[in-house]
């Protein structure tokens, strides 16, 4: 055996052990976080909405202009294997009534079979009585028939609509990301995206600027250093719900502590959440607060890891603190920063809590994440909600992918 195989083997021995340490805790967590991706992604490739979602059928729906008139009733089409073609009833039938009621035209066919299905639903009854005619006999006759719940269809038809349920192909993204004349979900999308990036980049901006000046702050070893650190870690500390309710409170048009203090001082008060302007300032405020302390603290431990001896000889060369700061202190806090503004930057992007606990669940301000939520509450379409969803993973995917890109090339410059 050559000399340098049994090192080599050892080698991969040890990563080998590694990786079944890790394996049995990294399998659970895959299998969490990827089935809930997976099924969001595969959504936003369907029309799945509240309308048909739980849809149950008996296989039958108006035929078309080819089927032959009817004399009394309206000409059906038989889905293959269907409830009703397993009873008999062929295709191109012409139902003449359904639990008792007469089937005039197309429209009432569409009322009378909705009707059953939510009778059935409502467990009121358990299957549908049919009167037919089969074109054989002059006779119309009678069935009844089961509901089944209606299967997924697996073909990709980008027009599909509500009455059924399966993929539409790329339809969801087209209507969010092109622009047409037909709908302004795109412009939607645009108007909400940027409102987004301008919320993300302010945030993060004060949170990084206002925590690296409480970082220096507490660098410096004055008196009360933990007293001060631990008072500064509330916010974040807090549940965010409860930090969103203050400052609802305090944000208050009547009787919060903002505008009560204006009026005290002879100003007008300030529309804090009616106003859009006023709005995005005080959820800002509010996110800027509770943010703070994870940066500060960050930014505190990079900076108590800078060995002393840097400061001594920027001080024997006569560097201000300015100087230091700019030579010593941010050059070497760079990975640290890097890190925290990336992890800062994928929260805020994300942070539903603050902007709908404040408003109160207003949209007022919106950016994407509350924007899909409501789409999902509000409008039951799920699967715009998922193509938001997934739209937003893919942001925040290529955010960070190139942001770790420019992180790396710094770092070989270094």
């Amino acid at each position: 055996m050559p000399s340098d195989a049994r090192p080599g083997f050892r080698g991969f021995r040890r990563a080998a052990a590694i990786y079944l340490f890790v394996l049995p805790s990294l399998i659970p967590m895959i299998i969490i976080v990827g089935i809930p991706v997976v099924q969001t992604i595969f959504f936003s490739f369907t029309n799945l909405k509240e309308k048909n979602f739980d849809l149950w059928t008996i296989g039958i729906s108006k035929a078309g202009e080819e089927a032959p008139k009817c004399a009394e009733g309206v000409a059906v089409k038989m889905e293959p294997d269907s409830p009703a073609a397993k009873v008999g009833v062929p295709d191109g039938a012409c139902v003449v009534a359904i639990n008792g009621e007469k089937v005039r035209n197309a429209g009432a066919l569409g009322r009378l079979l909705d009707k059953a299905q939510r009778e059935f639903q409502n467990k009121k009854s358990d299957s549908v009585e049919l009167k037919y005619l089969d074109g054989v006999t002059s006779e119309p006759k009678t069935t009844r028939v089961q509901f089944v719940r209606q299967p997924f269809d697996w073909s990709i038809r980008p027009d599909r609509d509500n009455a059924s349920w399966g993929l539409v192909g790329l339809r969801n993204y087209r209507n969010i990301l092109i622009p047409s004349t037909e709908s302004n979900q795109a412009k939607q999308f645009y108007r909400i995206l940027g409102i987004t990036v301008l919320w993300t980049g302010i945030n993060v901006s004060l949170h990084y600027l206002i925590g690296l000046g409480l970082a220096l702050l507490l660098n410096r070893g004055v008196a009360g250093t933990k007293f001060y650190r631990v008072l500064l870690m509330l916010p974040w500390a807090v549940p965010v719900y409860v930090s969103a309710f203050s400052w609802r409170w305090l944000f208050n048009n009547q009787y919060g502590f903002f505008n009560i203090v204006l009026q005290k001082l002879s100003c007008s008060p300030i529309p804090w959440l009616s106003d859009a302007t006023w709005t995005f300032v005080a959820v800002s405020i509010t996110n800027v607060w509770l943010g703070v302390p994870f940066m500060m603290i960050t930014l505190l431990a990079g900076m108590q890891s800078i060995p002393r001896d840097l400061y001594e000889s920027a001080a024997i060369d006569g560097c201000g603190r300015w100087r230091t700061l700019l030579s010593v202190t941010l050059p070497l806090l760079r990975p640290v920063s890097m890190t925290a503004i990336l992890l800062g930057a994928i929260w805020t992007f994300n942070m539903f809590n603050v902007i709908w606990l404040v408003q109160g669940g207003g949209n007022t301000v919106e950016i994407l994440a509350t924007y899909a939520f409501r789409l999902f509450r509000d409008f039951q379409d799920y699967a715009g909600a998922a193509a938001y969803g997934t739209v937003i993973l893919v942001l925040l995917l290529l955010f960070s992918l190139g942001y770790l890109r420019i992180l790396q090339r710094g770092e070989l410059r270094a």
